[in-house]
């Protein structure tokens, strides 16, 4: 058996094993994937050989080739959809896909649950030109300073390099096959990623001038992804199924390892051999003349290449062919070989999408075209903005194009189309720019905005725009048949036109004062006052000499005359905002006083403003900040009172809220809201103004009134249950010896007597026992009881204080038990107290045991004492063993409680805890744990 079968039965063999131990019965939810409701399955549509897109733009792959043997084996009716691989992440974590395959590694666990089985492992390796020196071996490599290589942007690869730092190294492509198009083109240059695409995208497009070379670095897992576990666990099921009968191998055979599949050759195929051979032989001659006449016809042919290179390069153009029948793009060099080739959609992205609908319609109309009669073939021109990613310019450029029919067959059909390009970026560009700023020059020159004025070098005018005759009131034509002179129209002194380049200046007129015969201008019919500010600006030729001068007006006469007004206006404003001032400082003293703040809310914003002075922004929340400071308890409320502002109710508003926030000593800050409606120009409700006070304190204060008054009530309660529980529990023997006494006859004893008198005891003993139980209790609560630890050999007490426990109530159908691990276990501890405590456990255990068994026993463990008594007694109702848990002197409502109160009060004095476990029916145990040191420990030796 060779290696690899035996490497596949293993693999075989763990893989039924796993299905075999993973099967488990679940319900089919499945069954919603219906042929109106199919499986959505996404993916790559460049990640070659996985997932891309074919040349017809069909979704190929080893990955579609899997799913569509998983559906047909599962029977569910599905979809297949290609995007962008980030694209098809977002669709499944969002639920708009069902299923996809990907990388198992952390940055892609947010996007959904993973399968158990691994459909390959993406493992990395590097692609550099034939003789280059190998720099990447291993993965430390990649962060050798200056060591750039070519990334797929957002790989395994990628994230790892930025994860250690090494990003400056990595450059990110978003198509690794033109980078490897590119690479092997320029001859330079190293890519990593991943073997198999780089493998194959080698072997599809025939670089041979390049190498694979494995990088040792961290390797991916592939597996399938999903929302759904269930349905991921049916995938592995269904996987590991066709993996058993050996249905995977051949398919990773035909996309990864074609290679595998030339298993030896069958016997025919030697005859075949045999007789190319022959004709091999035979056609020898024939070849030997044949490369004599071609190479004769290559020299020749080169020196046509030569010649048409010189030209393409001398006159800037370059070529390119369209293969029809193939529907195919060859780009070819200098000397017209073919140097890269592209189907339609890889074309296409080199043009936006308007340009390659008007070149796709060319080159269909000349498909269609039939062989002319007379004359060269038809050529269509056209201009188009393509991307020259041969050139490495990836920016949109022009290009003048011309497409013509390259070659026909037999029957006069074109097959190949011949398109030429050649750069008019720069020639567009200035073009572009003459035209806009000749656009600019008239959209300014015509502005509804200022007047402009244009003069020539002499200072006479030969245009004017709208404006400036609506100021001057004039007409175009007549004021520029006038010859109107710089001079007459503005007063520029002495100044000559070669120095009032930025020249600016205000003049003022009164063209009521000026007699129409004296007027210098008489197109000009404006009356009245007149102010204008005018700037003066040059226009030089290449030589500096002056061209034009442009005068630029603006009418400023209403602004002089509105400025006493205004003047007068500030005046009036600077006492009402000396008021104001005044008015302020009073407002903010009583508000820095009181603790109060101003408070506004803008519906129209959702914004709660608060002031700390009538100026001073103290807070600006938004209403969902707002929200997050509000207690839950009083959300609905703050919800409500903030809706009613945003529909503008007219109303008041007086609400008390209690936000998250913590005011000095812990208490919730409690706010008081008094806001009241302002309204606008039209009667509506604009905003919200009022005041906000702090009430904390007197929440608090109010808060700690009804809690105490809670306490005491509930201290009172408890109380008269004490006293009440209390006095039943000894009602009942005193009644017993009362009743017993009255039944003695002192005159005539009866035969009852000893009976008698024996109640009499055992009452007395019981009440005894009871009041001894309630004065010890007390004296416990109020610390009363003084605990000596002194050290005692617990080994000879706790046998001894067992027997005393259930020494009055034993009986035959029971048996006691008493475990002592120990010899001799001297501890520190209050010998009288504790043996109170256990005498008390073991008492209240017997008496609750009809038949079964009593055990104690303990043991030193940790620098604890533990002690644990049990029992198969009746055991405790829930109820009553959750009551039993929170026992004290305040809380006992039986003798019983009374006991446990005091065993569990007396065991925190000593500083340790008390347990009692039981379920009603089973019995009970409970465990005393006691801190304490041993001096001397000796276990009993097991025979």
């Amino acid at each position: 058996m060779t290696p690899r079968r035996l490497l596949r039965t293993l693999t075989t063999i763990l893989l039924t094993f796993l299905f075999l131990t993973g099967a488990r019965a679940q319900e089919d939810t499945l069954s919603v994937f219906t042929e109106k409701n199919p499986l959505v399955y996404e993916d790559a549509w460049d990640l070659w050989p996985y997932s891309f897109l074919n040349d017809k733009g069909e979704a190929d792959g080893y990955n579609i080739e899997l799913i569509r043997m998983l559906m047909k084996e599962l029977n569910i009716p599905y979809i297949i959809r290609l995007k962008p691989q980030q694209e098809a992440f977002i669709d499944l974590k969002e639920g708009r896909s069902d299923l996809m395959l990907g990388l198992a590694v952390g940055f892609h666990d947010e996007f959904g649950l993973y399968s158990k089985n691994a459909v390959t492992l993406f493992t990395q390796s590097v692609v550099t030109p034939k003789g280059q020196p190998i720099e990447v071996k291993t993965f430390r490599d990649l962060g050798k300073p200056g060591n750039k290589v070519i990334v797929n942007d957002s790989s395994l690869c990628h994230h790892l390099m930025l994860d250690y730092g090494w990003g400056a190294n990595a450059i990110p492509s978003n198509d690794i096959r033109e980078s490897i198009q590119e690479m092997s083109a320029k001859e330079e240059g190293q890519i990593v990623w991943n073997t198999l695409s780089l493998k194959w995208l080698i072997n599809r497009y025939h670089f041979d001038n390049l190498e694979l070379t494995p990088v040792n670095m961290p390797h991916g897992e592939y597996k399938f992804m999903a929302q759904s576990q269930q349905l991921l666990n049916r995938l592995d099921d269904a996987y590991t199924k066709l993996y058993a009968a050996e249905r995977i191998t051949p398919l990773q055979d035909k996309w990864f390892y074609p290679e595998h599949q030339k298993k030896g050759l069958p016997q025919w195929i030697w005859y075949v051999l045999a007789l190319v051979a022959l004709l091999t032989i035979i056609l020898a001659a024939y070849t030997i003349s044949y490369r004599l006449q071609s190479r004769r016809l290559t020299r020749a042919n080169n020196k046509l290449n030569r010649r048409l290179a010189l030209v393409l390069h001398a006159s800037q153009v370059r070529l390119w062919t369209y293969d029809i029948e193939k529907n195919r793009f060859s780009w070819r060099n200098d000397n017209g070989q073919v140097a890269y080739t592209y189907s339609m959609e890889e074309f296409a992205q080199r043009y936006s999408p308007e340009d390659f609908t008007r070149l796709k319609a060319a080159l269909d109309e000349l498909a269609a075209q039939k062989k002319p009669e007379k004359g060269p073939e038809k050529e269509i021109t056209m201009n188009l903005r393509a991307k020259d990613t041969e050139g490495g310019d990836h920016e949109l450029r022009d290009f003048y194009i011309v497409l013509s029919v390259l070659r026909r067959n037999k029957e006069g059909i074109p097959t190949v189309i011949i398109g030429t390009k050649k750069d008019i970026t720069e020639e567009q560009a200035k073009l572009r720019l003459e035209e806009e700023r000749t656009l600019r020059y008239w959209s300014i020159f015509y502005t509804p905005v200022v007047g402009i004025m244009l003069f020539d070098k002499d200072g006479i005018l030969v245009n004017i725009n709208p404006k400036a005759c609506e100021m001057f009131q004039c007409e175009e034509d007549e004021i520029i048949d006038e010859h109107v002179n710089i001079h007459d129209m503005l007063d520029l002194g002495n100044l000559a036109l070669n120095e009032v380049d930025q020249y600016h200046a205000s003049q003022f007129v009164d063209l009521d004062k000026i007699p129409d015969n004296q007027r210098k201008i008489k197109s000009i019919h404006r009356k009245g006052k007149l102010c204008n500010e005018f700037r003066l600006m040059t226009v030089h030729d290449d030589k500096g000499d002056l061209i034009h001068v442009f005068a630029i007006f603006r009418n400023i006469t209403d602004t002089v005359e509105n400025q006493k007004q205004r003047m007068q206006e500030a005046e009036r404003l600077k006492s009402v905002q000396a008021i104001l001032r005044e008015y302020e400082g009073y407002t903010d003293g009583v508000l820095h006083e009181s603790d109060v703040r101003l408070v506004t809310y803008s519906p129209a914003s959702h914004t709660l403003t608060v002031y700390r002075s009538v100026n001073e922004v103290q807070h600006a929340l938004t209403q969902t900040r707002c929200m997050t400071l509000v207690d839950e308890n009083y959300q609905k409320l703050a919800m409500r009172i903030l809706g009613d502002m945003d529909e503008r109710e007219d109303k008041n508003i007086n609400v008390n809220i209690r936000s998250t926030l913590r005011v000095k000593g812990g208490m919730r800050l409690n706010l008081q809201f008094c806001l009241m409606p302002l309204y606008d120009k039209h009667g509506q409700v604009e905003s919200y103004f009022g005041l906000l006070r702090d009430r904390s304190d007197l929440r608090d204060l109010e808060r700690k009134l009804t809690i105490e008054t809670a306490k005491v009530q509930e201290v009172e309660n408890t109380k008269n249950s004490f006293v009440k529980n209390m006095v039943q529990e000894i009602r009942k023997p005193m009644d017993t010896v009362v009743d017993y006494v009255n039944r003695l006859d002192p005159d005539a004893p009866s035969a009852d007597e000893p009976m008698l008198r024996e109640g009499i005891l055992n009452s007395a003993d019981q009440l005894l026992h009871l009041i001894d139980n309630i004065l010890y209790l007390s004296r416990l609560e109020a610390h009363m009881v003084e605990l000596l630890p002194q050290p005692r050999d617990f080994a000879q007490l706790f046998e001894a204080q067992c027997a005393a426990g259930w020494d009055k109530y034993q009986n035959n159908l029971t048996s006691y038990i008493v475990e002592n691990p120990y010899e001799e276990l001297i501890v520190d501890i209050d010998a009288e107290n504790l043996a109170q405590a256990v005498k008390q456990l073991v008492a209240n255990a017997a008496q609750h045991t009809e038949c079964g068994f009593v055990r104690a026993r303990y043991d030193y463990i940790g620098r604890r004492l533990i002690i644990s008594i049990d029992d198969t007694g009746d055991g405790i109702p829930e109820e009553e063993l959750r009551r039993i848990e929170k026992l004290n002197a305040n809380s006992t409502h039986s003798t019983k409680g009374l006991g446990l109160a005091i065993t569990k009060e007396l065991v925190g004095q000593m500083g340790g805890t008390f347990e009692i476990n039981s379920e009603r029916g089973t019995g009970t145990i409970a465990y005393i744990m006691i801190p304490c040191h041993a001096s001397s420990i000796k276990r009993k030796k097991i025979a």
